[in-house]
Protein backbone atom coordinates (compact mmCIF):
# COMPACT_ATOMS: atom_id res chain seq x y z
CA UNK A 1 0.00 0.00 0.00
CA UNK A 2 1.48 3.36 -0.98
CA UNK A 3 1.88 6.24 1.43
CA UNK A 4 -0.72 8.48 -0.28
CA UNK A 5 -3.41 5.80 0.00
CA UNK A 6 -2.61 5.22 3.69
CA UNK A 7 -2.75 8.96 4.45
CA UNK A 8 -5.98 9.28 2.45
CA UNK A 9 -7.58 6.44 4.43
CA UNK A 10 -6.56 8.00 7.76
CA UNK A 11 -7.97 11.38 6.70
CA UNK A 12 -11.19 9.69 5.56
CA UNK A 13 -11.48 8.04 8.98
CA UNK A 14 -11.14 11.41 10.68
CA UNK A 15 -13.68 12.89 8.27
CA UNK A 16 -16.20 10.15 9.07
CA UNK A 17 -15.80 10.72 12.81
CA UNK A 18 -16.03 14.50 12.35
CA UNK A 19 -19.11 14.12 10.14
CA UNK A 20 -20.81 11.91 12.73
CA UNK A 21 -19.97 14.32 15.53
CA UNK A 22 -21.17 17.37 13.62
CA UNK A 23 -24.42 15.68 12.61
CA UNK A 24 -25.03 14.51 16.18
CA UNK A 25 -24.34 18.00 17.54
CA UNK A 26 -26.70 19.55 15.01
CA UNK A 27 -29.52 17.11 15.78
CA UNK A 28 -29.10 17.56 19.53
CA UNK A 29 -29.03 21.34 19.19
CA UNK A 30 -32.19 21.41 17.07
CA UNK A 31 -33.99 19.03 19.47
CA UNK A 32 -32.89 21.12 22.44
CA UNK A 33 -34.14 24.27 20.70
CA UNK A 34 -37.52 22.62 20.04
CA UNK A 35 -37.88 21.50 23.66
CA UNK A 36 -36.80 24.87 25.08
CA UNK A 37 -39.13 26.84 22.83
CA UNK A 38 -42.17 24.61 23.23
CA UNK A 39 -41.95 23.94 26.96
CA UNK A 40 -39.93 26.81 28.46
CA UNK A 41 -40.57 29.70 26.04
CA UNK A 42 -36.86 30.32 25.54
CA UNK A 43 -34.07 29.11 23.33
CA UNK A 44 -30.33 29.00 22.85
CA UNK A 45 -28.93 32.38 21.88
CA UNK A 46 -27.44 32.03 18.41
CA UNK A 47 -28.80 28.49 18.02
CA UNK A 48 -30.09 29.10 14.50
CA UNK A 49 -26.74 30.56 13.48
CA UNK A 50 -24.88 27.55 14.91
CA UNK A 51 -27.13 25.13 13.03
CA UNK A 52 -26.57 27.08 9.81
CA UNK A 53 -22.80 26.81 10.22
CA UNK A 54 -23.02 23.14 11.24
CA UNK A 55 -24.88 22.47 7.98
CA UNK A 56 -22.06 24.23 6.14
CA UNK A 57 -19.43 22.09 7.89
CA UNK A 58 -21.39 18.88 7.27
CA UNK A 59 -21.76 19.77 3.58
CA UNK A 60 -18.05 20.41 3.04
CA UNK A 61 -16.76 17.50 5.11
CA UNK A 62 -19.27 15.27 3.33
CA UNK A 63 -18.22 16.66 -0.08
CA UNK A 64 -14.59 15.80 0.64
CA UNK A 65 -15.55 12.28 1.65
CA UNK A 66 -17.86 11.83 -1.35
CA UNK A 67 -15.11 12.98 -3.71
CA UNK A 68 -12.65 10.53 -2.19
CA UNK A 69 -15.09 7.66 -2.64
CA UNK A 70 -16.24 8.76 -6.12
CA UNK A 71 -19.78 9.35 -4.88
CA UNK A 72 -20.05 13.01 -5.79
CA UNK A 73 -22.85 14.30 -7.99
CA UNK A 74 -22.16 14.00 -11.71
CA UNK A 75 -23.96 13.68 -15.01
CA UNK A 76 -23.42 10.19 -16.31
CA UNK A 77 -24.65 10.22 -19.90
CA UNK A 78 -21.22 9.29 -21.21
CA UNK A 79 -21.50 5.75 -19.86
CA UNK A 80 -24.47 5.11 -22.15
CA UNK A 81 -23.09 6.41 -25.43
CA UNK A 82 -19.29 6.15 -25.31
CA UNK A 83 -16.96 3.20 -25.56
CA UNK A 84 -15.00 2.11 -22.49
CA UNK A 85 -11.96 4.13 -23.53
CA UNK A 86 -14.17 7.11 -24.42
CA UNK A 87 -15.81 6.92 -20.99
CA UNK A 88 -12.42 6.96 -19.30
CA UNK A 89 -11.35 10.00 -21.29
CA UNK A 90 -14.66 11.77 -20.57
CA UNK A 91 -14.28 10.97 -16.85
CA UNK A 92 -10.77 12.42 -16.85
CA UNK A 93 -11.93 15.55 -18.70
CA UNK A 94 -14.80 15.95 -16.25
CA UNK A 95 -12.47 15.47 -13.30
CA UNK A 96 -9.98 18.02 -14.65
CA UNK A 97 -12.84 20.49 -15.18
CA UNK A 98 -13.87 19.87 -11.56
CA UNK A 99 -10.30 20.63 -10.46
CA UNK A 100 -10.41 23.97 -12.28
CA UNK A 101 -13.82 24.92 -10.88
CA UNK A 102 -12.90 23.89 -7.32
CA UNK A 103 -9.61 25.80 -7.56
CA UNK A 104 -11.50 28.96 -8.56
CA UNK A 105 -13.97 28.42 -5.72
CA UNK A 106 -11.10 27.82 -3.29
CA UNK A 107 -9.51 31.16 -4.18
CA UNK A 108 -12.86 32.98 -3.99
CA UNK A 109 -13.69 31.40 -0.62
CA UNK A 110 -10.28 32.38 0.77
CA UNK A 111 -11.07 35.98 -0.16
CA UNK A 112 -14.55 35.68 1.39
CA UNK A 113 -13.21 34.33 4.70
CA UNK A 114 -10.42 36.92 4.70
CA UNK A 115 -12.98 39.71 4.33
CA UNK A 116 -14.85 38.38 7.37
CA UNK A 117 -11.53 38.19 9.22
CA UNK A 118 -10.77 41.84 8.41
CA UNK A 119 -14.30 42.97 9.30
CA UNK A 120 -14.09 41.15 12.65
CA UNK A 121 -17.61 39.77 12.44
CA UNK A 122 -18.60 37.81 15.54
CA UNK A 123 -21.22 35.11 15.90
CA UNK A 124 -23.87 35.70 18.53
CA UNK A 125 -22.96 32.41 20.22
CA UNK A 126 -19.92 32.60 22.52
CA UNK A 127 -18.55 35.53 20.50
CA UNK A 128 -16.80 33.17 18.07
CA UNK A 129 -15.37 35.05 15.08
CA UNK A 130 -17.39 34.31 11.95
CA UNK A 131 -14.27 33.58 9.89
CA UNK A 132 -13.51 30.59 12.14
CA UNK A 133 -16.97 29.18 11.55
CA UNK A 134 -16.60 29.82 7.80
CA UNK A 135 -13.06 28.45 7.52
CA UNK A 136 -14.45 25.12 6.36
CA UNK A 137 -15.36 26.68 3.00
CA UNK A 138 -11.80 27.13 1.66
CA UNK A 139 -10.58 24.05 3.52
CA UNK A 140 -13.40 22.01 2.00
CA UNK A 141 -12.71 23.28 -1.52
CA UNK A 142 -9.00 22.57 -1.05
CA UNK A 143 -9.68 19.00 0.05
CA UNK A 144 -12.09 18.41 -2.84
CA UNK A 145 -9.60 19.93 -5.30
CA UNK A 146 -6.79 17.71 -4.02
CA UNK A 147 -8.99 14.63 -4.21
CA UNK A 148 -10.18 15.42 -7.75
CA UNK A 149 -6.55 16.01 -8.73
CA UNK A 150 -5.49 12.70 -7.21
CA UNK A 151 -8.36 10.93 -9.01
CA UNK A 152 -7.32 12.48 -12.33
CA UNK A 153 -3.66 11.55 -11.84
CA UNK A 154 -4.62 8.01 -10.90
CA UNK A 155 -6.91 7.64 -13.94
CA UNK A 156 -4.26 9.07 -16.27
CA UNK A 157 -1.63 6.69 -14.93
CA UNK A 158 -3.99 3.73 -15.41
CA UNK A 159 -4.66 4.76 -19.01
CA UNK A 160 -0.95 5.29 -19.66
CA UNK A 161 -0.21 1.78 -18.35
CA UNK A 162 -3.14 0.33 -20.29
CA UNK A 163 -4.82 -0.88 -17.09
CA UNK A 164 -8.53 -1.05 -16.34
CA UNK A 165 -9.74 1.51 -13.79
Amino acid sequence: MNVWKLISEKIAGVEKILLSGLLTAMILLVLTQIILRNFFNCGIIGGVEIVRHLVLWIAFVGAGLATREGRHVRIDMASRILSTRGRKIADIASTLFSVVVCTILFVASCKFVYMDYINSGVASFLNVPLWIMEAIIPVGYLIVTIRFSANAISALSHIAKGEET
